[in-house]
């Protein structure tokens, strides 16, 4: 019996089944990987990070004050307010405003959502699943 090719001993079908089993097989491979991709990414910064780049300095928020100190509203809204300019800013965010809240208006401190010196948190899905990027 005269030996053949690999090739020529295959069925159609299952050269059909070897090229699925192929893809699926590479399929795994890059998905094993995705975890330490994401990983890699690099984080979000934090927004003392991006004031620092714009110039923003410790003392501009903080004063003199030798440990951390909380920093009101009232000291963001010298650069990022008033207020009301700051709610008409947001008015497109939906489904509500973060900065014209229904439960608190726009008194709601910065510092519940906009952490300086950590992540970013979108308090308002504490209790709803609004998908807005808090920065």
């Amino acid at each position: 019996m005269k030996p053949t090719r690999l090739k020529e001993r295959i069925s159609p079908m299952s050269n059909l089944s070897l090229t699925r089993l192929a893809t699926a097989s590479r399929l795994l491979f890059f998905a094993g990987l995705l975890p330490f991709a994401q990983a890699a990414a690099p984080p979000t910064p934090m927004t003392a990070d991006l004031h620092k780049a714009k110039g923003v300095t410790c003392v501009d928020c903080h004063g003199n004050a030798k440990k951390k100190t909380f920093v009101a509203a009232q000291t963001c809204l010298r650069c990022h307010g008033p207020a009301e300019d700051l709610v008409k800013k947001t008015a497109a965010v939906k489904p509500e405003n973060p900065h014209d809240s229904p439960h608190w208006g726009p008194a709601m401190e910065c510092n519940i959502c906009h952490r300086q010196h950590e992540k970013p948190v979108n308090w308002c899905n504490h209790c709803h699943a609004y998908g807005f990027k808090v920065p």
